[in-house]
């Protein structure tokens, strides 16, 4: 019997998909279809976006050969709503009860609840068992497949669901009825079954998620049943329908916008038009070892562009082994959209004839002028397309933002992404999909700047995301100037804890400047980068007092440096502290320097955005690489010019200062800091040798230090104490000779000093920053996931899912990728006669805003965490008309009065256009 006299009306009847979910349809779309569509899905994804390598590495997983895994594979994803098949979701619908009613189906109410995930993984733990698979194989397939909303379900989320609502015969004939016979429409070979393990379960949990997303898409998918009130026949060839929908879909939306299958390797030079240095040839002096995923940490000074080794590294691996792409992780959203400009330049040369996807991911992307240029590219490249259309939809060779990954936790499945760190320790927490976000990463490679920036609970994080992608075959690269030793043996064996080895004995050690390459076949090679003379430099350490010491000696020091030009950073460690600067240096450099802008320059976080990223672009015009851009604008040095900023200057930015004035910080920080010095060839400087004036301790006290409070509530005073010491009878410092030894000063072991008050002082911090460090693993291991391999049961791994996005919860219950002070966004709007302004229109507050007016919104955003006024802005009410926007439910309105403030428990918040957002005391005023 075929298909079509084998399957009735009863099963025609039951939808997936109705007017009750989508009031412009008509009809509705069966059950059944649903299913196909999204084995097609499943299908073309596996057809036409995972590589070669990677359609191996998992059915090798699986115990598969490829033909075998891609038809399993679109089963698994197209069975993942067997559970529809059940009375309490059927009864959503009240306009197809009589439809089902007349098909023969109950339509008694039924009590109790039963998610339709949860009873597919009930049900298909069953029916997979009785086709012969393994019950510990079935039970973790049938969970995997019933997470596609997002959580796992536990042995107890299946037994607590009602058997009412899970339905009884004929429901559960139904299930089986469907599971047949999808897999015999996709010629699942039963007799050929596959086993799985963590990391491929929750890779095909990510899988399933992404087709059913797109086979869900009821513009491409449209309903199949014209009418609510008869049941259609089965029509046979609909899998040939949904076939070429499946693949319209992907074109659509960008999924087709691939790096070729098979790139030919280019050479260092011919990718990046200059020839590699010393540091770089080391790099490529690992290509032999590039067969396998690995990991690949790169120690060398700042500005040796470890970045472009980093890329060089992806392509080769994408080259050799078939990896699915990249994403370059930042500290910062300013370091990201610097970052952003190069990979998307990167990429036109390396494949100027391809159409490639690329997104920027931040809180803020939406308003990078270079990710909006890109996503109007996608717009036009990426076209939506009919049943009825021909052609691939790409008019021509471009990189773009398909629209459709832009959208929440979709980003890291475009092939080639940049953006914060936090984008991916998100896939290192207990989230909802955390595993879409683990099968965006897979068979990819991750290069993480700065990776010695990284507190103790980011760190805690991230080793447990290195496993997570070791055991999901992607390769790492880790960038840092500064990394403890410590630190580089912890990385090493993290990657390796995530493969099939499970250990690496030994990380040989070698003098820094460093290459450690790890193999997932478990072998280790460390490489000393030879360092040519020309690259040996050394700056003088000048001692200098407090910046904010009586007196202020550093307005006329500074001036009396600078008579003869150059360019300045001070950089501060608090944006009070900044703004205080600023203002005291402010009679010292009045005037317009020879480029058109102040002489005098500010940048801090606590700029609205559209101010700070204006400041941002002017910054990287004045102080950045010689013959660059910024936009569309050449770098143009100012004969003499001051900036004082925050840590935004310390990491990532190419910027190039003569002198630098810095607060005291950590050391690794202080030799990021002083990477800003002479930091590209330019003759005839100024100032010939960089100097980084090092401001002293507030005051001593019987040989011990007392730093301001700003530093010491930012950074742990006893590393404070430990840089102070270390650098306090030292004149010089030379690069990259004496590095290690600094690092290793601070953060090694330490000698015992002699006893005195000095010595309790650093007994006392110690014990002060240990216990700190506790509770921060601690926090850090209630959100984990759990590591591969560590669990009985797939659930456990993310049992308890954390909120994203959700400030107005407790702390313990939102998934955090940085435990840092309270803060509260804000919008700044003015107001005439008392009510808000924007784009100089009144503006109500009721009504959703429109997308335009989503994004000037966000451009008067700023963030603030002052305890002064924190907690009174976060009792307050966001706005009704943003409660439903994602981009704005978390953020609050501030107005201000006529008088350009506003009043918050005894204090005035005004904005200031040289200063920013200030906060002060209503006496102050």
């Amino acid at each position: 019997m075929n298909l079509a006299e084998r399957l009735g009306p009863d099963l025609m009847a039951l939808w997936a998909k109705s007017r009750s979910e989508d009031p412009n349809q008509h009809g509705y779309h069966p059950l059944l279809y649903h299913l196909i569509d999204v084995a097609m899905v499943a299908e073309a994804l596996w057809e036409s976006v995972l590589t070669e390598h990677e359609r191996r590495a998992v059915a090798e997983r699986l115990g598969l050969d490829i033909d075998d895994a891609r038809c399993w594979t679109a089963f698994l994803a197209g069975i993942h709503d067997a559970g529809k098949a059940s009375p309490e979701f059927q009864q959503k619908d009240p306009g197809a009860r009589d439809r089902l009613r007349g098909a023969g189906w109950p339509a008694t109410p039924v009590a109790g609840s039963a998610p339709h995930g949860t009873v597919s993984a009930k049900a298909l733990r069953g029916i997979l068992a009785n086709w012969g698979m393994d019950y510990e194989t079935a039970d973790t397939l049938a969970v995997a497949i019933g997470g596609h909303h997002g959580v796992i379900p536990s042995d107890a989320d299946i037994d607590n669901m009602s058997s009412d609502a899970i339905g009884r015969k004929p429901w559960s004939s139904a299930r089986e009825e469907l599971a047949t016979m999808l897999a015999e429409l996709l010629d699942v070979p039963l007799d050929r079954r596959p086993r799985t393990d963590d990391a491929t379960a929750l890779w095909l949990a990510g899988f399933i998620s992404v087709a059913d997303w797109i086979g869900s898409n009821q513009t491409i998918f449209g309903f199949a049943a014209p009418s609510p009130d008869v049941a259609p026949t089965f029509d046979p060839d609909y899998i040939h329908t949904s076939r070429q929908l499946a693949r319209r879909a992907l074109q659509s939306f960008g999924w087709l916008a691939q790096p070729p299958r098979r790139a030919e390797p280019i050479n260092f030079e011919e990718m990046f038009r200059y020839p590699p240095n010393a540091m770089q040839e080391a790099v490529i002096g690992l290509e032999e070892r590039l067969d396998e995923p690995g990991l690949v940490i790169i120690e060398a000074p700042m500005g040796e562009g470890k970045t472009e080794a980093g890329l060089w590294l992806a392509d080769r691996w994408a080259v050799r082994l078939g990896q699915r792409g990249f994403y370059v992780a930042l500290p910062t959203q300013a370091t990201s959209n610097q970052m952003f400009d190069r990979v998307t330049a990167f990429l036109e040369k390396r494949f100027p004839a391809e159409t490639l996807n690329v997104q920027l991911l931040h809180g803020h992307a939406a308003l990078s002028a270079a990710f909006s240029e890109l996503k109007q590219e996608g717009y036009r490249v990426f076209k939506p397309v009919g049943i009825g259309a021909e052609g691939s939809g790409r008019e021509d060779a471009s990189i773009a933002a398909a629209e459709w990954f832009t959208y929440r936790k979709r980003g890291l499945l475009a092939p080639f992404g940049v953006g914060t760190v936090d984008q991916i320790l998100l896939a290192a927490l207990q989230t909802r999909h955390v595993f879409v976000r683990l099968f965006g990463l897979a068979h990819k490679t991750v290069v993480i700047d700065e990776v010695h920036a990284y507190d103790t609970y980011m760190s805690q994080l991230l080793d447990i995301l290195i496993q997570w992608l070791a055991a999901l075959g992607a390769s790492v690269v880790l960038l840092s100037a500064t990394l403890p030793d410590a630190r580089r043996r912890e990385l090493a064996r993290a990657y390796m804890q995530g493969t099939e080895r499970g250990a690496l004995t030994d990380v040989p050690d070698a003098r820094y400047p460093r290459i450690t390459a790890v193999g997932a076949s478990g072998t280790a090679l460390v490489v000393e980068i030879p360092t040519p003379a020309g690259v040996r430099r050394e700056f003088e350490i000048v001692p200098v007092p407090s910046l904010l010491a009586d007196g202020f000696s550093l307005g006329p020091r500074l001036r009396a440096k600078l008579t003869g030009g150059g360019t300045a950073v001070v950089i501060c460690n608090t944006v009070q502290r900044a703004q205080e600067v600023y203002r005291l240096l402010k009679p010292f450099f009045p005037e317009i320097a020879s480029d058109g802008a102040p002489e005098l320059d500010l940048l801090h976080a606590r700029f609205l955005w559209e101010d700070r990223a204006d400041r941002e672009a002017r910054v990287l015009r004045r102080f950045g690489k010689p013959e660059a851009t910024v936009g569309d604008q050449p770098v143009c040095r100012p004969e003499r010019a001051v900036l004082v900023a925050t840590q935004i200057v310390e990491q990532s930015l190419d910027l190039d200062f003569d002198l630098m004035v810095s607060d005291l910080a950590p050391i690794d920080l202080l030799l990021q800091r002083s990477g800003r010095l002479h930091r590209h060839s330019r003759p005839g400087r100024p100032i010939a040798k960089p100097e980084l004036w090092l401001t002293e301790p507030e005051s001593i006290k019987g040989g011990v230090p007392t730093f301001d409070s700003g530093s010491s509530v930012v950074y742990f005073p006893h590393i404070l104490l430990r840089t102070w010491l270390t650098l306090r009878d030292r004149g010089t410092v030379r690069v990259p000779d004496e590095v290690e030894e600094l690092i290793e000063a601070v953060y090694g072991a330490g000698e015992r000093l002699s006893a005195g008050p000095l010595q309790r002082a650093w007994d006392d911090t110690f014990r002060t920053m240990s216990s700190a460090e506790q509770a921060d693993v601690r926090e850090a291991g209630n959100r984990l996931l759990r590591p591969p391999g560590t669990t009985e049961y797939l659930y456990q791994i993310a049992a308890s899912p954390r909120e994203e996005e959700a400030p107005e919860l407790h702390p313990a219950l939102q998934a955090m990728t940085r435990l840092t002070e309270p803060n509260v966004s804000l919008v700044i709007l003015g107001a005439v006669e008392g009510k808000p302004q924007l784009d100089g229109r009144a503006y109500g507050l009721d009504k959703p805003p429109s997308l335009p007016q989503i994004e000037q919104l966000l451009r008067r955003s700023v963030t603030i965490s002052d305890r002064r006024v924190l907690y009174s802005l976060l009792r307050e009410e966001v706005p009704a008309g943003w409660q439903k926007s994602p981009l704005l439910r978390n953020l609050r309105l501030v107005v201000l009065s006529a008088d350009g403030g506003k009043q918050i428990e005894g204090h005035t918040l005004r904005l200031d256009p040289e200063l920013g957002v200030l906060i002060d005391r209503e006496e102050e005023r």
